[in-house]
């Protein structure tokens, strides 16, 4: 039997709880604060458009509104979609000691009450917003009638679409903890997402991927809430549809009311799937230290096999890399576009190549040791150790694949074999003192702390004012380079000289090296003192 009084209870407390982890992050609260300052004049301007759409109705100016309207409440319905299966897989259906609390009500309670506090937090604010939004639409198209059911009609498409959402995202929770194959591609999955949705951001080419869904639910209940929010106000609608549009709804909640809390069991009752790394053997591990040795000092082996192994078990924790990536989205889809690579191509690939080196594992040299610091320390060298070892595993994964790279994509570009070369070698040099640059940035700006980098993820990673800070001093020293490349700058420098590029491009690689190698060696006898001074304290 299902006690409203427990589900209230749990809905209440799963509200002070997230709001007590908010006031204990003052980043997230202010990060909050921002996007509501955001939302408010998107806000104002939804409430401006329903009402001049009401006008333009009532006026006759607006041909087909009853498109119109499927068109909006469509998109409506996708977006709630969206941000409800979003919250319930990220947060709602991820709630702390899951295992105690159903011990203590039913899994139909604690589902009931989680869905409770999504309504509380996000459903009254979105049903008020709707009220404002249909008196505005009811004043433009000056009938009464539309009120009610315009309002009715987004109170419906967003009930369905937060029990649609919550469905989502317990079936892909289902799948994830029963597949070993989702389980392992679950953060390629995730980079994957996040890289289309950034690419998404960069290009603003949204319709690509909203319209084949519009003309997918169009014709379905989803599009129906269109004609029944423009009943009384516009000559084309269906009043047949309209009334289909609540029956399905209705029919839509009531099955979701069963397979909700079916799903729900399913997943907090599981065992799971449990991907098992393969041990190496102590042969290979040997094998592969040897070789290790012969190109760096012994002590920097375990360094380096460490990195890597961490990479290899957690990448999500890598997250910084994913921001010389987001650069990188939009000269990409440029090339796939045009079918061309172009003379810049070559010079993004080459300064987010070396940018990706020093995030790597570089920009936290003593914060990335976490509980083996004492036994590093302890050991001979300590700082050459640490300071070669990370500087060298993330050098080591990105050169073998950006300085080809480099010089294919130059080689098909509009740059000429000298500047391709020059350009190779400048990546080069570039992508090996990023490393040691880094190095000493993140000597100067550790962290210790871990933080959640996913919601069941814990790890140090280097801090933002570091990573900021290496982000600005790696493009100082890269612009002589990346000028002298560049066919606006390089070319015109040439011309103004009466030289050739190809020579410019040289001397701007020449002199970035000549900036690079001695930042580079300071930055990491800055890092070896500071890891020594740890080791003398």
């Amino acid at each position: 039997m299902v006690s409203s009084s427990h589900i209230h209870a749990i809905g209440r407390t799963e509200l002070r709880r997230q709001w007590r982890a908010v006031q204990e992050n003052p980043t997230q609260l202010v990060a909050l604060l921002f996007v509501g300052i955001f939302f408010v004049p998107m806000a104002l301007a939804g409430l401006a458009g329903a009402f001049f759409f009401g006008d333009s109705i009532a006026s006759g100016s607006l041909e087909s509104p009853g498109s119109w309207g499927r068109l909006v409440l469509v998109y409506t319905w996708l977006f709630a979609v969206g941000f409800g299966g979003y919250r319930a897989y990220s947060t709602a259906l991820r709630p702390d000691r899951l295992d105690g609390m159903l011990t203590t009500v039913s899994h139909r309670e604690f589902l009931g009450g989680l869905v409770y506090s999504e309504v509380l937090l996000w459903g009254i604010p979105a049903v008020v917003y709707s009220a404002l939004a249909s008196i505005a639409f009811a004043a433009g198209a000056r009938s009464v009638v539309a009120l009610p059911f315009s309002f009715g009609a987004l109170v419906i498409a967003l009930s369905t679409a937060l029990a649609a959402g919550h469905l989502v995202a317990l079936a892909v929770r289902n799948a994830g903890v029963r597949s070993r194959l989702l389980t392992r591609l679950r953060t390629v999955v995730f980079i994957l997402i996040g890289l289309v949705y950034f690419a998404l951001i960069f290009t603003q080419n949204f319709a690509a991927v909203l319209d084949p869904l519009f003309w997918l639910l169009e014709p379905t209940p989803v599009g129906w809430y269109g004609e029944l929010a423009l009943v009384g106000t516009a000559s084309d609608v269906s009043l047949g549809r309209a009334a289909g549009a609540v029956v399905s709804s209705g029919v839509f909640l009531l099955v979701c009311a069963f397979a909700l809390p079916r799903l729900a069991e399913l997943l907090w009752y599981a065992d799971g799937v449990h991907v098992e790394h393969e041990v190496e053997s102590t042969a290979d591990s040997s094998t592969a230290e040897s070789r290790l040795a012969a190109v760096v000092p012994r002590p920097a082996v375990g360094v380096v096999w460490v990195d890597w192994k961490r990479a290899r078990r957690a990448p999500i924790t890598l997250s910084f890399v994913l921001y010389p990536l987001i650069f990188l989205v939009n000269p990409v889809l440029t090339v796939f576009r045009t079918g061309t690579v172009g003379s810049s191509f070559p010079l993004w690939v080459a300064l987010c190549s070396a940018w990706i080196t020093g995030a790597l594992f570089s920009l936290n040299v003593v914060g990335n040791e976490g509980a083996v610091l004492p036994t590093t320390l302890l050991s001979g060298e300590p700082g050459r150790a640490v300071v070669i070892g990370h500087a060298f595993a993330g050098a080591a994964l990105v050169a073998p694949v950006a300085v080809p790279a480099t010089l294919v994509l130059s080689l098909l570009s509009p740059h000429a074999i000298g500047t391709a070369v020059s350009l190779t070698l400048g990546t080069a040099v570039l992508v090996a003192c990023a490393g040691p640059i880094a190095t000493g940035i993140g000597a100067i700006f550790p962290k210790f702390e871990a933080v959640n980098v996913s919601r069941s993820t814990r790890a140090v990673v280097p801090s933002v004012v570091a990573f900021g800070v290496f982000s600005v001093v790696l493009c100082v020293v890269a612009v002589p380079m990346l000028a002298g490349h560049s066919v606006l700058f390089g070319g015109g420098i040439a011309s103004l000289l009466g030289t050739s590029h190809a020579l410019v491009a040289a001397a701007g690689t020449v002199v970035t090296a000549a900036i690079a190698l001695p930042v580079g060696a300071l930055s990491a006898r800055y890092a070896i003192r500071t890891v020594e001074s740890y080791h003398v304290n």
